[in-house]
């Protein structure tokens, strides 16, 4: 996330026993957004992307009922899983790149969240 200039902090929840890494960034869609991020030591992960004004997509691994075990939440509400982009992708440094650069793309540039989850 250092590499991405619209950063504009990135936190732990708590820094005695962190599980969620915060990171806002100054603009998004509607508004300023940020990713709560999870990555559990078996390999499961969740991206979550939110923004106040109503806008959030999720990227996750881990296992769910009626979904490929890596899947996205699409917007505006992340109720719908769909299977991602990412499957075959596991390693934390690739899967961040990725999630970054589609948002970039898809949020930033294009201003289509549509194109999320698209390769």
């Amino acid at each position: 996330m250092s590499e991405e200039p619209l950063v504009e902090a990135a936190e732990f929840d708590t820094p005695v026993s962190p599980s969620e890494l915060l990171v806002k960034f100054e603009t998004g869609l509607e508004t300023a957004g940020r990713f709560e991020i999870t990555w559990w030591e078996a390999g499961a992960y969740r991206f979550h992307y939110t923004e106040p004004g109503g806008i959030d997509f999720r990227f996750d691994k881990h296992p769910k009922d009626g979904a490929p075990q890596v899947h996205y939440h699409s917007p505006p509400d992340a109720t719908t899983a769909e299977p991602s982009l990412l499957a075959g992708t596991s390693q934390p440094q690739v899967v961040t790149r990725v999630i970054v650069s589609q948002w970039r793309n898809a949020i930033i540039e294009q201003r289509e969240p549509t194109l999320l989850n698209e390769r």
